[in-house]
């Protein structure tokens, strides 16, 4: 077990932002992350879990703990189910079930990250979302000390939530499965594919990174975590309220009330788009995301998200909840 000491971070989230890590282990297995659980208790250490770091703001003064990178590699094909270690990109992990010719997996193309942390956030894009085609995970569980599997009904799926994340901390998801088709139905329900000619596998993820690029920014030359803010799922009286205020304002049926079009309020409503605080600032292509110029601070990003979140419970009467993690 190699620790590492004094690790920036900012390299390994692409937000490119945040300060050191006090320690810092890479696990490839169950019994490496063991063994890292049990170093973060003799030292009394807080943890914690890093994949891709593509959900993950870190402070400027870095996380005064262990952070523990989950690096479990490996894909295996069992039929038309494929089962990838937590670590593996996600992207490639799409990328490989479209070349199989592999269907349920191509909407969600291009998103960073890797495939531990896509059942925790239950990620989702383009009318598809990761609980559509989970089968099962393995995750360590820190509580009882064991392996435990669960089953797709199991993970309590909602809207960017799962148990693993509502009992954060507990779970460390080891492997998971994904329940795809050789012969499925392109899903071309989100209205940027709708008009798509030809509806092939490879033709979807062609045209979902090509949406993707128009509407974030290049993490080549700037760092962002995608959509900084949940879309807020509002009583029927506050959509009707806002509805009324704004016809135009897109509405959808969700679990628990009505879901908004953050996006379309930042925009259409607050005139959002660009605004800036230091070197953060609202992507001018799509105000959900928070960018950083490669002269920022997470402060920035912070006082930014923070003066949004004031603007809407001013202007608009409703709460927004950050998707994006904080660690301060």
């Amino acid at each position: 077990m190699t620790i590492e000491e004094h690790v920036p971070l900012a390299p390994l989230t692409t937000f490119g932002l945040g300060g050191a890590a006090r320690f810092l282990l890479r696990v490839g297995d169950v019994v490496q992350l063991q063994e890292a659980i049990t170093f973060a208790q003799e030292k009394k250490l807080n943890t914690l879990l890093l994949g891709g770091g593509s959900n993950l703001l870190v402070g400027d003064g870095g996380f005064d703990g262990l952070v523990i990178k989950i690096e479990m590699r490996g894909v295996v094909q069992d039929g038309d189910t494929l089962v990838a270690g937590a670590g593996e990109s996600w992207d490639a992990l799409v990328a490989r079930s479209v070349a199989d010719g592999l269907w349920g997996l191509e909407n969600l193309s291009g998103i960073p990250g890797t495939v531990g942390a896509a059942p925790i956030q239950n990620i989702g894009a383009y009318g598809a979302e990761v609980a559509d085609t989970l089968a099962w995970l393995d995750a360590f569980d820190t509580h009882e000390d064991k392996t435990v599997r669960f089953l797709a009904q199991e993970c309590g799926f909602a809207y960017r939530t799962s148990r693993f994340k509502q009992e954060s901390g507990r779970y460390v998801v080891l492997q998971v499965a994904f329940a795809l088709k050789k012969n499925g139905v392109p899903n071309l329900s989100y209205k940027d594919l709708a008009g798509l000619k030809q509806p092939t596998l490879a033709g979807i993820r062609a045209q979902v990174l090509s949406v993707r690029a128009q509407k974030f920014p290049d993490l080549a030359k700037e760092g962002t975590a995608g959509s900084f803010f949940l879309n807020p799922i509002v009583s029927g009286e506050v959509a009707g309220r806002l509805a009324a205020q704004y016809p135009e304002l897109p509405q959808f049926p969700a679990e628990g009330g009505v879901k908004l079009s953050l996006a379309w309020l930042l925009d259409e409503v607050l005139h959002l788009k660009g605004a800036r605080v230091g070197g953060a600032r609202t992507f001018e292509r799509q105000p959900l995301v928070l960018v950083a110029t490669p002269d920022a601070r997470a402060g920035d990003v912070c006082a930014l998200a923070e003066q949004i979140k004031k603007e809407a419970k001013e202007k608009l009467g409703i709460e927004i909840q950050e998707e994006v993690r904080i660690v301060r």
